[in-house]
C-alpha cells in the first residue's frame, strides 16, 4: 500500500485496544465511588485523574501524528491539539492556513466530491477518534478539577475543626 496514494491511505490504527488497555485499568469508577476519609484520597484521586490525562494526551498526539501523514496532510485541513486555559488539551480541526477551526472545517472537507473515499472514511474514523478522545478528557479532567476542589475544601473544614478541639493532655 502506497501511502502517496489518496486512493489508498494509510491504514489509522492509533486507537487500539492496547491503546487503551493501561487507561482501562486505571480509570476504574470503582475508586470514586466511596467514602472519602480525608483530604489525601481526594488529592489520590485528583493525582491518578491527571496521569489519566496525560495518558489521554499521549493517544491524541498519535491521532494527530497519523493526520498529519500523506495523504492527509496534503488536504487542506490538519487536526491540531489546542491547549485550554483550564489546563487540558483537546483535538481541534482547523484550515491549513489556521483562518477556521471546528466540525465544519471537516464537513467542509468530507463533503469535497474530488476527495476519494478511502480518504473520506479515514477522515471519518479521525473524526470519530476526536471525539472520544476530547469527551474522555473532558470527563477527566473535569473529575481531576473536582477531586482537587474537595480535596481543599475537606483540608479546611479540617482546619476549622481544629480550632475547636481542645489540645489533647498529656499524664506524666
Amino acid at each position: 500500500m502506497n501511502p502517496m496514494d489518496p486512493a489508498h491511505p494509510m491504514p489509522f490504527d492509533a486507537l487500539t485496544p492496547d491503546a487503551y488497555r493501561q487507561l482501562e485499568h486505571a480509570a476504574s469508577l470503582k475508586g470514586l465511588l466511596k467514602p472519602f476519609k480525608g483530604k489525601g484520597e481526594l488529592e489520590h484521586l485528583a493525582q491518578v485523574a491527571r496521569e489519566i490525562e496525560a495518558q489521554l494526551c499521549r493517544l491524541m498526539e498519535a491521532v494527530v501524528q497519523q493526520a498529519g501523514q500523506p495523504p492527509y496532510s496534503l488536504l487542506n485541513i490538519r487536526l491540531v491539539l489546542q491547549n485550554t486555559s483550564a489546563g487540558s488539551t483537546f483535538l481541534r480541526w482547523r484550515t491549513r492556513d489556521f483562518a477556521r477551526m471546528g466540525v465544519a472545517v471537516w464537513e467542509r472537507q468530507v463533503r469535497n466530491n474530488a476527495l476519494p473515499q478511502a480518504v473520506r472514511e479515514e477522515l471519518h474514523r479521525f473524526e470519530c477518534d476526536r471525539i472520544a478522545l476530547n469527551l474522555q478528557m473532558s470527563v477527566v479532567h473535569s473529575l481531576y478539577r473536582q477531586a482537587s476542589t474537595c480535596a481543599i475544601n475537606m483540608a479546611s473544614a479540617e482546619r476549622l475543626l481544629r480550632q475547636f478541639t481542645p489540645p489533647v493532655e498529656v499524664s506524666r
